[in-house]
């Protein structure tokens, strides 16, 4: 957390308190990977398996420690779950990486 600038450490807050919903039906055919940890956080057992019913086809990236911040504690590890799950997109139109490189 002490190499996050202030602007960085403000970002990933914002996004982790952002409340919304995105609906189920809505993107039955676009790649989910839901980022969970096994440690205790904010979200209930039964939230999470809410969660898990609602994306069957989800890919789960399980992550030792985190609480309700693993993006904060271990970043590296999330970093690498999101690089994974963006792979499946490269060259295409949805690719994070511009076509030219």
């Amino acid at each position: 957390l002490e190499s996050l600038g202030q602007n960085e450490l403000a970002s990933r807050l914002t996004l982790n308190c952002q409340n919304s919903y995105v609906e189920p039906h809505k993107i039955k055919d676009v790649a989910v990977t839901i980022v969970d940890v096994f440690d205790q956080s904010a979200l209930s057992l039964e939230a999470k398996e809410e969660m898990y019913k609602l994306y069957p086809n989800a890919r789960r990236a399980h992550l030792k420690t985190g609480g309700n911040f693993p993006y904060l504690c271990r970043s590296a590890e999330v970093n690498l779950y999101i690089q994974i799950h963006l792979r499946q997109f490269h060259g295409t139109r949805y690719s994070a990486i511009d076509p030219s490189m």
